[in-house]
């Protein structure tokens, strides 16, 4: 069984886990994009449906947690070896090993401490090093590894959504915390991204409760749902009457019609008509869902037949021969998407070390490496044992001059 478990050990502290679990969801990708379009979407939902391809993109955040794991052991390992404490298997803590006959350390330790190297000396061990360990940077960036892979795996396999049309002057979903929306704006903004900000009004349910206002970015939340503001439309009541129609007909319907010139159409249910309708250009230029002045072309077709057409603000109407559309009031409204998604915020602590990481890891890289070597004078048998972090070639270097300088009884020195 502890065979089993330093096997199964062994395997998730492999470097190999990420590549070949990201090559297995890729040829998954590919066949995907042979049947259908949306291959992304697809996979996406393959995956949160599926147990399979859930437990196997599991593998990648316990892959990185594991190795976290394993690598804070190595080091603390290492520290204890070069301290002069007895390690077990201490060569494997380093990328070199070379045995050589046993020889005294003191000639060594001078001439490394004249190259710049701090030492450290016990009765049977020579310690030198210099620069600084990136082990920091490694665990932030293991740690954002896991994040990642932890924030997209939550996200894969419980995230809910749904779309909603958020209107002024109405009540927000129920679900996510009510309260109703008083105003909604768009102006120009001097941001350096968008050039326009989207702002939601929304006074409270509850006496007590303070205003809210919600916006594009970073998206707002409600009762643990992210609001995401997708595309703007208008709310409108359309009443038509038509001979046939002796009652007329009304009905408050969401036109998908921003930005101006796009066409939507209103069924009329149970009869051959539709009402097509365009939000126009104004003529002073300003947006008319910033200004709220909105000017319709309105056609009204029975079957495929134009029956009437004409242009109206809110309140106007259109009428010919008995025909006659008109929307008596008018209001703004932004369909929404709201999401309830647990991962998203290992997701952005992700991004965060990330960037930490890179900080930390790139002047020491940079500047100051870290390079240490170790010398185990154990039973008539010197074992000399090396790592660098970074440039490691002329430390390399250094190391085999020194053990050169071992074997020759300590006679010459290091270059400089």
């Amino acid at each position: 069984m502890r065979r089993l478990l330093l096997r199964l050990w062994g395997v998730m502290t492999s470097r190999a886990v990420p590549p070949v679990v990201i090559g297995i969801f890729l040829l998954v990708y590919i066949g995907i994009a042979f049947f259908t379009e949306e291959t992304l979407v697809t996979l996406i939902g393959l995956t949160s449906k599926s147990v399979v391809l859930a437990l196997l993109f599991a593998l990648l955040p316990i892959s990185s947690a594991c190795r976290l794991v394993a690598e804070a052991v190595s080091y603390l390992k290492r520290r204890r070896a070069m301290a002069g404490t007895a390690v077990p298997d201490a060569a494997e803590l380093f990328d070199e090993a070379v045995e050589v006959p046993a020889a005294s350390l003191t000639i060594a330790e001078q001439s490394l401490v004249g190259l710049g190297y701090t030492t450290r000396r016990t009765e049977d061990t020579l310690a030198s090093w210099r620069g600084f360990s990136n082990f920091p940077a490694r665990m932030v960036y293991l740690a954002a590894t896991f994040c990642l892979f932890a924030g997209i795996l939550i996200s894969l396999t419980s995230r809910l959504s749904y779309r909603s049309p958020i209107v002024e002057g109405d009540p927000l979903p129920a679900d996510v915390g009510g309260g109703v929306v008083e105003r909604i704006s768009l102006q120009p903004s001097s941001g350096m991204i968008l050039s326009k900000a989207l702002t939601m009004e929304v006074a409270p349910a509850n006496p007590g409760e303070a205003h809210r206002s919600l916006g594009i970015y970073p998206p707002s939340m409600l009762r643990g749902m992210f609001v995401y503001p997708r595309y703007l439309g208008v709310g409108a009541a359309v009443r038509i009457a038509a001979p046939d129609l002796p009652d007329g007909f009304g009905k408050n319907s969401i036109l998908n019609v921003y930005p101006p010139g796009k066409e939507d159409a209103v069924e009329i249910p149970g009869s051959p008509y539709r009402v097509m309708v365009t939000l126009l250009e104004p003529e002073d230029g300003v947006d008319p869902f910033s200004s709220g002045r909105m000017i319709f072309s309105v056609k009204l077709v029975k079957g495929k037949d134009l029956v009437l057409a004409g242009k109206m603000a809110t309140g106007g109407a259109v009428s010919r021969g008995g025909y006659q559309i008109s929307f008596p009031e008018t209001r703004r409204l932004v369909i929404s998407d709201f999401i309830r998604d647990y991962g998203v915020p290992l997701i952005w602590t992700a991004s965060v070390l990330f960037i930490v990481a890179a900080a930390l890891w790139l002047p020491v890289r940079l500047l100051l490496p870290r390079r240490e070597m170790l010398f185990i004078d154990h039973a008539g048998t010197l074992l000399a044992l090396s790592r660098a972090e970074g440039r490691g070639r002329g430390h390399g270097s250094i190391f085999h001059e020194a053990l050169d300088l071992l074997e020759a009884g300590g006679q010459g020195k290091l270059p400089e």
